[in-house]
């Protein structure tokens, strides 16, 4: 950790003196802007003009105001359930999540978000451009913006010719950008849906294992129980449905690139320990439970109705196994009302585990590749995926696959999915109904346009007001996402 830290002070103090070179000596195409370096040039002006000839961009700018309609009319409703969601959640949330930056949001890895950052904001800036020349509005400039990286392009109009013409051809112009960015998430999409996760198929047959189970780590394919072939998750039910609590059963599974075996012992098995609760320090992710005060452990089910008879103080004797040792300790529980403030809850014992069976620890191993499709899983899952650690694709898990063009492969495919994410997030966020983003220009001469068929006095005026205030909103509802929660954590 003091090495990176090191490498990136340095990293900074080189480029501290950069700044103040490029202050000094930058001349007409460098300069300082706070900690960034812009570059502006006029090259790349006439390869925009051969590319707004044509004819097809007047209808691409008219499909771009419905796409970014809808998508900030959609954005907007996601943001304000959000908030609402928000005030469900009791753990704190940092705030670097809500910068979309590589190297300042912990999800996003630096080298894919990077690249990818810097194509989105170039289809973007460049889309800007070759619509605004489809509205022979002149561009004075071009250029890039550095931070160490390049984290930003810009194509610069001339704004006092494009604030005068007509409202469509503004509309166009700010639209363009957003619907760009949209278009390149959707062509990654169906690269990830039809080109890399159809490729991807498991070394073994057999089931995946999403979390330790007891000695068996997370991401191994289980194939067989008791030397009982286990294809599917059809023949782990049916192996596993004479399974005692307390027996001893021997599975082999693939890990790390060989058969390995190792004895388990049935009943429930811990998924999660709450912090400072009885449980913590005492039981550890991934034991086995197999009887509680003489009761044997074979379900949820037995272990939830144990657990409502219990009480607050109440000592409760736990036998357990995990990784070849049996244990016993004792706890003493203590009062759920505390962890869950629910009325229903007082008097009632907490021990402070979620548990799992066996099933639901392990799934087809499928279900990881189609974590790739958003037509095979949930839209919102696929998104979430940086969130879970599972991009970029781990390597332990990749190991458990075969796919083509090794080692080009991973990287290829864990590059469409952040040039999807990036996109997708500067897309998104561009069209909100919030100035100075791309959505918020097109909001208020949407605004304006209403109020001019209104017939209303002082219509600028009222449009500049509707304008600020729904501006004013979005940001509150931006920053309330991340503050709620970590306000609700304090108390």
């Amino acid at each position: 950790m003091m090495k990176v830290l090191i490498e990136v002070a340095i990293a900074f103090a080189i480029w501290a003196i950069l700044l103040y070179i490029v202050k000094k000596k930058g001349g007409e195409h460098f300069t300082v802007v706070g900690p960034l370096i812009m570059w502006k040039t006029e090259k790349g002006k006439k390869l925009i003009d051969r590319i707004a000839r044509k004819k097809i961009w007047k209808r691409y700018g008219d499909f771009s105001i419905a796409v970014t309609i809808i998508a900030m009319v959609l954005t907007t409703w996601l943001i304000a359930r959000s908030v609402y969601l928000s005030f469900k959640i009791t753990r704190t949330i940092s705030p670097r999540l809500i910068i979309g930056l590589p190297g300042i949001n912990p999800v996003i890895p630096i080298w894919y978000g990077i690249a990818a950052i810097a194509i989105a904001i170039i289809f973007h800036e460049f889309s800007h451009g070759i619509l605004a020349r489809v509205a022979k509005i002149r561009i004075n400039s071009l250029g890039l913006l550095f931070l160490i990286f390049p984290v930003g392009a810009f194509v610069e109009p001339d704004e006092e010719k494009l604030l005068k013409e007509k409202r469509i051809k503004r509309a166009r112009v700010f639209s363009a950008g957003p619907t760009t960015n949209i278009m390149l998430a959707i062509i990654s999409i169906l690269l990830l849906a039809f080109v890399f996760s159809p490729a991807v198929a498991p070394k073994e047959k057999g089931v995946a294992t999403i979390g330790d189970i007891e000695g068996i780590k997370e991401w191994s394919i289980i194939t067989s129980i008791d030397g009982s072939n286990v294809e599917n998750m059809k023949d782990l039910e049916e192996v596993t449905k004479s399974f005692e609590a307390g027996k001893a059963y021997n599975i082999t599974f693939f890990k790390n690139g060989e058969i390995q075996q190792k004895k388990y012992v049935h009943g429930i098995i811990v998924a999660g320990v709450v912090k400072n609760s009885p449980a913590y320090g005492e039981i550890k992710k991934g034991y086995c439970i197999y009887m509680i005060n003489g009761i044997k452990m074979n379900n949820i089910t037995t272990f939830m109705d144990f657990m409502n008879t219990t009480h607050e103080n109440e000592k409760i004797n736990i036998s357990y196994y995990y990784d070849g040792i049996f244990g016993d300790i004792s706890i003493v529980l203590a009062s759920k009302y505390n962890y869950t403030h629910d009325a229903k809850d007082k008097d009632k014992g907490f021990i402070g585990i979620s548990v799992a069976n066996f099933k639901n620890m392990v799934v087809e191993p499928d279900y990881f590749i189609n974590l790739y499709n958003p037509f095979k899983t949930n839209f919102f899952v696929f998104v979430s995926l940086p969130f879970h650690g599972l991009s970029p694709f781990p390597e332990e898990l990749a190991s458990l696959y075969s796919y083509p063009m090794q080692p080009l492969f991973l990287p290829l495919m864990n590059f469409f999915y952040w040039l999807f994410w990036l996109n997708f997030a500067l897309g998104t966020f561009n069209a909100l109904p919030a100035l100075p983003l791309d959505g918020g220009y097109l909001f208020k001469d949407g605004v304006s346009w209403l109020i001019e068929k209104l017939k209303l006095k002082k219509g600028e005026k009222i449009a500049d007001y509707i304008a600020s205030s729904i501006s004013f909103m979005i940001i509150i509802a931006i920053f309330s996402m991340i503050l709620i929660p970590n306000l609700k954590a304090l108390l």
